[in-house]
């Protein structure tokens, strides 16, 4: 479903609205879960020693191999100044002694995030083809080596959902790891989050991981934007990966969904004026993915023309609240990374004038 915040504007003058789209996944039909790839990144770097973290994250790898079934796939592959895989990918067919090979492993050297993130996608990429494919990042996030600019971090891990189908949920550790560079990889990939300070998280995670995100009803849902006559301009909060397409349409990557899941996402949108009485359209949004039934996936696709009325009584204008919590909650997320990034910048002072004055427009 597609809601405009307010479906009539004021005329001869340029407005400011907000889109929202409700997305409702079906119930997965079939109980059985298909087989998955899954790789486990695991960060095994100095950093990781300090407040348990190292301990937390071999439960979390002995927990995801305890929970495989018989005809998924895993490997393991570790990060530190180097990259080795300590498991390459293979049906578990001893997890007794896959469990004592990770509980005999420590912590070395740097952080070469992306090293091992490149190479646990490589060991992904040996899975049969249409088979889904999973990747489980460990770490504090203090990338040290390598790629360490945040932006490009998310990027690649944006990068692996659109050519491989990779999604990658990230775990991190401690009090003192990077929130946001781990909560934006997970993002740009589809993938979850979770904040680890106990062991008595980590089941939750498995479950999550290994049965409920993996009972997927809709695979690689995207947006395809056309911006329409009345639309001057239009913007998302930052959550999800974009793509110019040949044809000029901005495509969107939602990714998959999993059995009844729901999912929103706002856009803002400047209006261009016009006269009272018109009707002028705004985007056209095109949804296209793949539903999944029990004789397989099929390729799916919805289309949205979103038009907006012009008025001159003031009092026609009318909010639909309904959609604000939505619109705030992803509003202030923008709000909270750009500030994150002026801290990281050593900007302080910016990045509380900046929080006022979003405070303000809030």
């Amino acid at each position: 479903t597609t809601k405009l915040d307010y479906n009539k504007v004021l005329a001869n003058q340029e407005n400011d609205v907000h889109l929202v789209s409700r997305i409702d996944a079906p119930e997965l039909q079939s109980d059985e879960r298909k087989p998955v790839a899954f790789t486990i990144c695991l960060d095994r770097s100095s950093s990781m020693e300090m407040e348990r973290k190292f301990d937390y994250a071999l439960e979390a790898c002995v927990g995801v191999v305890k929970n495989l079934r018989a005809d998924d796939l895993f490997s393991l592959v570790t990060f530190d100044s180097e990259v080795e895989v300590v498991l390459p990918l293979e049906k578990i067919e001893d997890k007794q002694r896959v469990c004592e090979i990770i509980k005999s492993l420590s912590t070395r050297g740097m952080t070469y995030l992306s090293g091992g993130w490149e190479q646990a996608k490589d060991e992904l990429l040996k899975a049969e083809p249409g088979m889904l494919k999973r990747m489980l990042l460990l770490s504090d996030g203090v990338a040290n080596r390598g790629i360490r600019d945040h932006r490009e971090l998310i990027t690649l891990v944006g990068d692996g959902l659109r050519d491989h189908g990779i999604r990658t949920s990230c775990l991190g550790f401690g009090d003192h790891y990077q929130e946001d560079l781990l909560s934006d990889m997970a993002t740009h990939s589809t993938g979850n989050f979770y904040d680890v300070d106990s062991k008595e998280k980590l089941p939750i995670v498995f479950a999550a991981e290994l049965e409920g995100a993996l009972r997927i009803s809709v695979e690689n849902l995207r947006v395809r934007i056309k911006t329409e006559e009345q639309c001057e301009s239009w913007d998302d909060f930052g959550g999800m990966r974009k793509t110019i397409l040949d044809d000029g349409r901005t495509e969107l990557l939602i990714g998959d969904l999993v059995s009844e899941e729901v999912r929103s996402f706002a856009l803002e949108l400047k209006v261009h004026s016009a006269d009272s009485g018109s009707i002028g359209r705004l985007i056209s949004m095109d949804f296209v993915y793949d539903l999944v039934g029990e004789d397989g996936s099929v390729p799916t696709s919805e289309e949205r023309m979103i038009e907006i009325s012009f008025v001159n009584n003031p009092e026609d204008v009318q909010l639909d609240d309904t959609l604000l919590a939505i619109i705030t909650t992803q509003r202030t997320s923008k709000t909270i990374r750009k500030a994150i990034e002026k801290i990281d910048q050593g900007e302080e002072r910016e990045a509380i004038e900046f929080l006022r004055g979003e405070l303000k427009k809030l």
